[in-house]
């Protein structure tokens, strides 16, 4: 096998970024990334990792697939949440579409179950696991084998994304078409393999079939790690995309086609309908609300890690990853926490590859975050305040925070703001 240095994968990736930071230091067969400038001056790629280390990782990776994988399918239930049971009934009507954009291509996979509903359940469930074990496998590229498996442990935990592993909606795709392209080019950055970037090209427009956010969002990012790419695999790259872009594309335009009612069936009007953002609403306590349906999740869920985010600040591809999809929720909308799926992996990778903190705090800091957000998706109850300023704060956290955890899941309770403000019921 052809030697090659992890310096140049990772600094292609990110410029450079980590070379002048690390310190110097000799390292064992086992300790993989401790100093990445050691490594390529010493180690060949092919034996960076020996057979037991590689074997290791195989099995955690396979044993996180199967713990959450059987975690999700212990806490889900039948469907229930917003836009389940219209996802459903799409696919007993063959129709395939609820709204555009549409998750033609989600609904049509799901249709291929016997039982739609209990297709979509398993499709979710195994979003949620190859996401996770992708994500480890991608994260121990950039960090040290015990930081990769804490932040593996931690990414599998976040309280809305397990939400999402456990309702009837498009959302837990996120959690594995990014990661699963990210993996596939850091890959294609180590040795220019066209076989990893026709696997990422391929994965990128089947992401944006299931939930077109994964497409718009992550495609700036996409573009920066093309930037050195030679121009036959560029245009390699985007006849994959093509081809499989329309193969989804032109069928979900022709079932919108037959949608009655326009504002459904068609993507702007449907935003526009919506969209609650400063650059729809102007500064009102709409787009008020909506900045905190992007705030408040997030902090809950990595306010252990928040630290070590925020002081990560050279990472280009990471924050080009988190940018789009920043920028469109705080400005345009953002209904709900599991929107948020998409920028779980960029924030955790952050986190996960601060070399300024020790790996020891790391593997505490992200296990801690595992810990509280696994405590919170499990435990969390309602909120009952008889004072009339603290039902505020019992709206703000039920309604942004609270209902996206398992006892709602397992008594299926969706409360409506009505009930969250204790209003009476309107009546004519």
């Amino acid at each position: 096998m052809k030697a090659l240095s992890v310096k140049a994968a990772i600094q292609d990736l990110y410029k450079n970024q980590y070379s002048s930071e690390l310190p110097l230091r000799k390292i064992g067969a086992h300790d993989k990334v401790g100093n990445i400038q050691t490594v390529c001056q010493e180690i060949p790629h092919d034996r960076i990792q020996d057979i037991s280390s590689g074997e290791d990782s195989i099995r955690f990776a396979i044993w996180l697939f199967v713990g959450v994988f059987a975690s999700r399918a212990l806490t889900s239930t039948s469907a229930y949440f917003v836009d389940g049971p219209l996802h459903v009934a799409a696919i007993q009507n063959h129709t395939y579409v609820i709204q555009a954009p549409g998750y033609w291509l989600f609904n049509r996979t799901a249709g291929l179950f016997p039982d739609p509903e209990i297709g979509i359940s398993i499709m979710n469930w195994l979003f949620s696991a190859g996401g996770s074990a992708a994500f480890y496998l991608a994260v121990r590229k950039l960090a040290l084998e015990n930081v990769a498996r804490a932040a593996a442990i931690a990414y599998a935990s976040i309280f809305f994304a397990w939400f999402s592993g456990d309702i009837h909606s498009t959302y837990a795709s996120q959690l594995f078409f990014p990661v699963m392209v990210f993996l596939c080019l850091l890959h294609y950055r180590e040795n220019f393999n066209l076989s990893w970037l026709i696997a990422a090209s391929a994965l990128f427009a089947l992401g944006a079939g299931f939930r077109p956010s994964d497409g718009v969002f992550f495609g700036l990012a996409f573009l920066f790690t093309l930037r050195r790419a030679g121009w036959k695999h560029i245009l390699v790259c985007i006849s994959v995309i093509g081809v499989i872009g329309l193969a989804w594309f032109v069928p979900q335009r022709i079932a919108l086609e037959h949608m009655a009612d326009p504002i459904q069936k068609s993507a702007r009007n449907h935003l526009s309908s919506i969209a609650s953002g400063v650059m729809f609403s102007g500064f009102s306590s709409y787009a008020v609300a909506n900045v905190l349906r992007y705030f408040l999740p997030l902090v809950l869920a990595l306010f252990p890690l928040l630290p070590l985010v925020l002081k990560n600040r050279r990472d280009i591809f990471l924050w080009l990853w988190i940018l789009p999809g920043t920028l469109f929720f705080l400005l345009v909308y953002v209904s709900d926490p599991m929107y948020l799926n998409f920028l779980l992996a960029p924030y955790l990778i952050l986190a996960a590859t601060n070399i300024i903190v020790s790996e020891r705090r790391r593997v505490l800091l992200l296990l801690i975050c595992a810990g509280l957000n696994t405590g919170f998706y499990l435990a969390c109850r309602p909120l009952v305040f008889s004072n009339s300023h603290l039902q505020r704060v019992e709206y703000v956290l039920e309604a942004d925070l609270g209902k996206y955890t398992y006892y709602y899941v397992r008594h299926h309770y969706q409360p409506r703001v009505r009930d969250l403000l204790h209003l009476p019921a309107f009546r004519r």
